[in-house]
């Protein structure tokens, strides 16, 4: 009975396991900013454990969880994968992963530790950013690979070397001194919740679900009425994830303005991590991505619904057109400012 429970709820466990592992670290952060084990176990790493062939190693394999590698990977998976449907998913997932540990640093503002650094970091520390979005990109390319991938060698293989390297990723970072073992560990908590979340509402996007056969025998039914009605809200729970999903992806392959606004977005995100431009600065772009973007997709709804309702030329038709497509670019002028604002000082 208890085996059984547990298989059928082990997602949830492990959800309510990390977000004790998780209350517990922001606790201790909250009542002293440096807790006396990560003190402990970081002077041990950086004093301790340090050699000039691990320094080189770590160094490079920071690297994999650092926004170059990650934005190259998520293009190169556009580009590659013959299922647009998994890089659409790859690369949404990972501005989703980076826009949020953004804002949770902002709520901690945990200061990172000083003294020991082998490389340059700024801004907060907890999360570990390298860490959390590691964790989130290369966790769900490995539930992709689980579902999708047959031969079950190169499945084992390919899960178990990213595996490998996320957890050398966070290692990492309190090797080479820019994390305590709190940011890394409360990183990895955030994500394997968030991975928990987010795979349950793409798994049938993605269509990675088995389908299921609903024996029915005579007047009984198998399945309770109650589970039945259940599934069929969180179905249109789901589809509501999915259809949004199909909406992003019909306007990303007709709309030439919105690839263009993506293109924009993935230049300013490299060239915020370049520049290293403030937490303030980050809000300011998010926000103005989230508003230009909407804006387009508003705007593609407004014209389809325009041609269905008034497929013949007409002045209330093209009033309406022309004033959706103001609002896009008033939006845009205003982001473009921004943006000179913040990057023309820094440049």
């Amino acid at each position: 009975m208890v085996k059984e429970i547990l298989q059928k709820n082990y997602k949830w466990i492990i959800v309510l396991l990390c977000s004790i592992i998780l209350l517990a670290i922001l606790q201790n952060i909250y009542r002293a900013e440096q807790i006396e084990w990560d003190i402990s176990v970081y002077k041990n790493i950086t004093m301790n454990m340090r050699t000039d062939f691990l320094t080189g190693f770590f160094k490079v394999i920071t690297v994999f969880g650092g926004a170059y590698v990650l934005i190259a990977i998520g293009i190169l998976s556009l580009i590659v994968l013959k299922d647009k449907k998994i890089g659409l998913c790859i690369n949404i997932n990972l501005i989703i992963s980076a826009v949020l540990n953004v804002i949770l640093k902002l709520f901690v503002q945990r200061p990172r530790p000083e003294g020991y650094r082998l490389i340059d970091e700024t801004g907060y520390s907890f999360p570990s950013g390298h860490s959390m979005v590691s964790m989130a990109f290369y966790g769900l390319i490995i539930y992709i690979i689980w579902k999708k991938v047959k031969n079950k060698n190169l499945k084992y293989a390919s899960c178990g070397i990213l595996g490998l390297l996320i957890l050398l990723i966070g290692f990492s970072r309190v090797y080479l001194g820019v994390h305590y073992a709190s940011d890394v560990i409360g990183g990895f908590a955030i994500s394997l919740i968030y991975l928990i979340l987010i795979t349950n509402v793409i798994r049938s996007y993605l269509k990675l679900e088995k389908s299921k056969k609903i024996q029915i025998s005579g007047k009984r039914s198998m399945v309770n009425r109650n589970h039945i009605k259940f599934n069929k809200k969180k179905k249109r729970f789901i589809n509501s994830f999915k259809y949004a999903g199909e909406g992003l992806k019909e306007a990303f392959q007709t709309e030439q303005n919105l690839k263009i606004h993506f293109i924009i977005m993935v230049i300013v995100i490299i060239a915020g991590f370049v520049y290293k431009i403030s937490a303030t600065e980050w809000i300011a772009c998010i926000i103005l991505f989230g508003l230009v973007i909407s804006l387009e997709l508003v705007n593609t709804a407004i014209e389809a619904t325009v041609d269905i309702a008034m497929p013949e030329r007409n002045p209330k038709a093209k009033l309406a057109k022309d004033v959706a497509a103001g609002a896009v670019l008033v939006s845009a002028i205003m982001a473009a400012v921004v943006g000179l604002i913040i990057f023309l000082p820094k440049i």
